[in-house]
């Protein structure tokens, strides 16, 4: 029997291509990883899937001896400043995958996420940038939402902070970075890439499904009351019923592409982003200057 412990993380980042990726190496007969994200080694953040090292535990009960990889992907382990240090100390021989993508491009996506999951109450975007620096001293901050340091775009979004963080922990050997455009551009070779860094043969996949793409709800008050009443049966102990919730939720949301960031927005973020995508230049040996353009 193959051990249950994971060896390699996906940490991130969020809107990187990181679900794409969790479930087509999830697909793999010789990989296994769980499937929802735990964020259980993020302990400076509030929301965390999982909380006890048990519970971490059991997400890897599926596990056997046909599994050659095992691991998880939480996206946010990268942000967090404590994930890698827990991780290491569980794991001494973890390895990391880490997925990147334009900031500019990141942080407009990502609340976009956050506005979907009622995470984020502003539908403007540059509302929300506005508000980062008193969302971070505490005011301004949506009722649905479980932890501040998810509207901090412009911290969530420096991956060159996050990565040279990384890079002081963990020889660069034991870490697999892959650029968002390659993703888009050569999804086969990317995956291979990411294979052949976890030692898996190639079961030559030909199909790349995109995953977690673009949303809105057709009716935002809808799906909070379809939420609210999920709650209600929660607190009530009603198992049955859950399928027409779910049904509804579903029926009420669809995939559609952000329009185009507004010019004067995306001028903003690009000097603001300018000196971190250099320092991520530098780290990943990688010439990302049409980021900055």
């Amino acid at each position: 029997m193959k051990t249950r412990k994971p060896r390699f993380f996906i940490i991130g980042a969020p809107k990187c291509g990181t679900t794409s990726m969790d479930e087509w190496l999830k697909a793999h007969p010789c990989i296994f990883t769980p499937e929802k994200e735990s964020h259980y080694f993020n302990t400076d953040h509030t929301d965390r899937t999982v909380r006890s090292l048990q519970a971490y535990q059991a997400l890897f009960d599926g596990v056997s001896d046909k599994h050659i990889a095992v691991g998880e992907a939480s996206v946010r382990y990268l942000y967090s400043h404590e994930a890698v240090a827990n991780i290491l100390r569980y794991n001494q021989e973890a390895v990391f995958i880490v997925m990147v993508r334009n900031p500019v491009e990141m942080a407009y996506s990502w609340h976009n996420q956050l506005y979907f999951t009622w995470t984020e109450s502003e539908a403007d975007f540059e509302t929300a940038w506005n508000l980062q620096a008193q969302r971070k001293a505490g005011r301004h901050i949506p009722r649905h939402c479980t932890d501040v340091k998810k509207l901090l775009y412009g911290e969530i979004c420096s991956l060159g902070q996050q990565i040279q963080r990384l890079y002081q922990q963990v020889p660069s050997n034991r870490v697999h970075v892959v650029v968002f455009d390659d993703l888009k551009a050569t999804p086969a070779n990317v995956y291979r890439s990411v294979l052949n860094f976890l030692h898996v043969p190639d079961n030559h996949k030909q199909v790349f499904e995109v995953h977690n793409p673009a949303k809105v709800h057709y009716c935002r008050p809808l799906n909070q009351l379809i939420g609210l009443l999920g709650k209600l049966k929660a607190a009530t102990g009603i198992s049955k019923g859950l399928g027409i919730l779910e049904g509804a939720r579903k029926l009420n949301r669809k995939v559609e592409p952000r329009p185009p960031l507004a010019p004067h927005m995306h001028r903003t973020l690009t000097q603001y982003f300018y000196d971190d995508v250099r320092l991520l230049e530098q780290l990943i040996g990688r010439d990302l200057t049409h980021w900055s353009q």
